[in-house]
């Protein structure tokens, strides 16, 4: 199974997870994607932001059940379109999103999304985390192809899968 990603686990109560995708779009298509409301929910979450250094980075993540979701406030904290967005998130810490072109010059643009994710929380949910991750990196692309996510069958959907891949990075992980 291909990877996304690893994790530096900082002593049982904090981790950094790492996960990286080339995509062959622009950076600007894939910039879009991260900060579009409209764009947003076809993969990631609902969003409501003021996109400058310091605006607010709301996310109400649509994989629960309809009327039990939630928002989860966060804060813009690094901003430099379309190359980087960094901010909080109450439930998911510190999220740091950079782009890079890649084959500048070539017919078709390429880029590099690199996904750093500072993430409070016991070392178990480790990689949970990483595996729910590369589903979003997986749906990114799906969304950027003109596609969006069924969140009404994502448990059900993606159940096997996301099992699958979380038992993939545990095993990956150190021990």
């Amino acid at each position: 199974m291909n990877l996304l990603g690893d994790a530096v686990l900082h002593g049982g109560e904090r981790a950094t997870l790492r996960l990286a995708r080339e995509y062959p779009h622009s950076v600007a298509a894939v910039w879009t994607a991260l900060t579009d409301p409209t764009l947003t929910r076809l993969w990631w979450a609902d969003l409501r932001a003021d996109l400058r250094p310091g605006g607010r980075f709301d996310l109400e993540w649509l994989t629960g059940p309809p009327g039990e979701l939630e928002w989860w406030p966060g804060q813009i904290t690094g901003f430099d379109p379309p190359r980087l967005l960094e901010h909080t998130n109450s439930e998911h810490g510190l999220l740091r999103w950079e782009l890079e072109p890649l084959d500048v010059g070539a017919l078709r643009a390429r880029t590099r999304l690199r996904l750093t994710n500072d993430l409070d929380g016991e070392d178990e949910w480790v990689p949970m985390s990483l595996a729910a991750w590369h589903l979003h990196l997986e749906q990114l692309e799906v969304a950027l192809d003109g596609g969006n996510v069924d969140w009404s069958a994502w448990g059900s959907a993606t159940n096997l899968r996301l099992r699958e891949l979380r038992a993939a990075y545990a095993a990956h992980l150190p021990g």
